[in-house]
């Protein structure tokens, strides 16, 4: 079912989109198991599917120096093999039944899901469970995945967009968790024994410190009861919770270069410390990013692909979490062609600064997020995991409700505003993958400039 999901339309979202109304979601339903778990129910009728996620807080932001990727390894391998089942069990046993189930860790949480049909919940809870409750860690799956992703590492120096990507986090980020190799360093995924993957999912996977979202087909008292037999098992522990430092700007106009010397474009990324996830300018910056640099129709396509043909795409984001984000622009372009490039880009952040949007682009970016956010929500598996993300953020219970409501109260004054405190020109990091030797001299009229080797940025 992961390349076949059933695609539904919600009842309400569109139309509420289109004029600006709240979005009308299904009833939820919340409660707490004895053991600390807290569930939430959504009766989603229309079509005979059932999805299940659970996420537990804590991810790979908390995984401790020198074992880098740890979170990551360890959900990685909880579908690998439980008490119960082998790898290959597990996976016959979900392929069987047409459904999907996977894990991973994010920087905030982990998270383990499944969909399954509705005929199937029942072998679909019992999967999902058995993950969650009795995963093995087996040395050979460890070795397994070891080698697959020191081999990564290997490949990834020659993915230049990879390469400026790892090293604009682990520059503007410096020594703070977010940038980090997630995946793991080479040194860490050496070091890494089983024994550290037991700690983390003891320490992670705690009732109290999870959340269980059901979003489908099914009477929610049933479900309920089902959830309270499945993990009447699952005891209570200490619940685990890692703050973090918030992250701190770069000052001044820093440039880097990745030498590359067989490289033919420069690969660029230009950015900052952003905000984070609970901004109270969130949905300000939403609408000024999306008229600067989302899609085809943005400034920064406008200027440097239509106008200039310097490149075929320019993006910017702002990627957020829970104690800070980034401020983002990525392009590429001719060596050749650098200092044009660099110089249409800051240009036209400056020109947005300093004049902001006209209120028809806000208007177009308000309809444009609307819509985009409309869609999203078109799936049982989206709405658990728009569920999920107002529990592990602390979002206000009616955060989906009225987004679009949000989205649309966003003024031209407001992302002028927000143009000039959030996107960047004089503190800048500037990432550059290109040949030093051809365009160091450019790239001095940027910022102060430091080189470094490829080996030096995938570790």
């Amino acid at each position: 079912m992961r390349n076949g999901r059933i695609i539904v339309l919600l009842l309400g979202v569109l139309a509420g989109a289109a004029l600006g109304q709240k979005v009308q979601l299904p009833p939820i339903t919340r409660h707490t198991l004895d053991n600390g778990l807290s569930v939430i129910l959504m009766e989603y009728t229309r079509v005979p599917v059932v999805y299940f996620r659970l996420v537990a807080r804590g991810g790979s932001a908390n995984d401790s120096a020198g074992l880098e990727g740890v979170a990551s390894m360890a959900t990685a391998l909880m579908r690998q093999g439980t008490t119960s089942r082998s790898a290959t069990e597990i996976a016959e046993a979900i392929d069987f039944i047409g459904g999907s189930l996977s894990t991973g860790a994010g920087l905030e949480y982990c998270a383990v899901q499944s969909e399954v049909l509705k005929k199937d919940t029942d072998v679909g809870l019992d999967l999902l469970s058995d993950v969650i409750l009795h995963p093995t860690f087996p040395e050979d799956e460890l070795e397994r995945e070891r080698k697959q992703r020191l081999a990564g590492l290997e490949s990834l120096k020659e993915d230049p967009q990879s390469v400026v990507s790892l090293t604009f986090m682990k520059r503007v980020y410096g020594s703070h968790p977010y940038g980090e190799q997630t995946e793991g360093t080479r040194a860490s995924l050496e070091a890494m024994t089983r024994e550290h993957l037991v700690e983390f999912y003891e320490k992670t996977f705690v009732p109290g410190n999870s959340i269980l979202v059901v979003v489908g087909d099914f009477p929610s008292a049933e479900m309920l009861g089902k959830l309270r037999r499945v993990f009447s098992d699952w005891k209570a522990d200490s619940v685990y919770h890692a703050a973090l430092p918030v992250p701190s700007r770069v000052s001044g106009r820093t440039v880097v270069i990745v030498d590359k010397p067989d490289a033919t474009q420069a690969q660029i990324v230009v950015g900052n410390i952003g905000i984070d996830i609970k901004h109270p300018d969130a949905f300000a910056v939403r609408v000024a990013n999306s008229v600067l640099g989302v899609g085809f129709t943005s400034r920064l396509m406008d200027a440097l692909r239509i106008k200039r043909s310097l490149t075929y795409s320019a993006a910017s984001s702002f990627p957020s979490n829970l104690y800070g984000g980034t401020y983002v622009i990525s392009t590429y372009t001719k060596i050749e062609s650098l200092k044009e490039m660099l110089d249409a880009l800051l240009g036209e952040v400056k020109k947005f600064r300093d004049q902001g949007a006209t209120p028809d682009e806000v208007k177009k970016a308000e309809n444009f997020l609307a819509g985009s956010f409309a869609r999203g929500l078109q799936s049982p598996e989206a709405l658990a995991s728009r569920l999920t993300d107002i529990e592990i953020y602390g979002f206000p219970r009616d955060y989906v409700d009225t987004y679009i409501q949000k989205l649309r109260s966003v003024s031209a004054d407001d992302v002028h505003r927000v143009a000039r405190q959030h996107f960047l020109l004089d503190d800048l990091l500037i990432v550059l993958v290109a040949p030093a030797e051809q365009v160091r001299k450019e790239a001095e009229r940027y910022g102060s400039v430091t080189v470094m080797e490829l080996k030096d940025v995938v570790q």
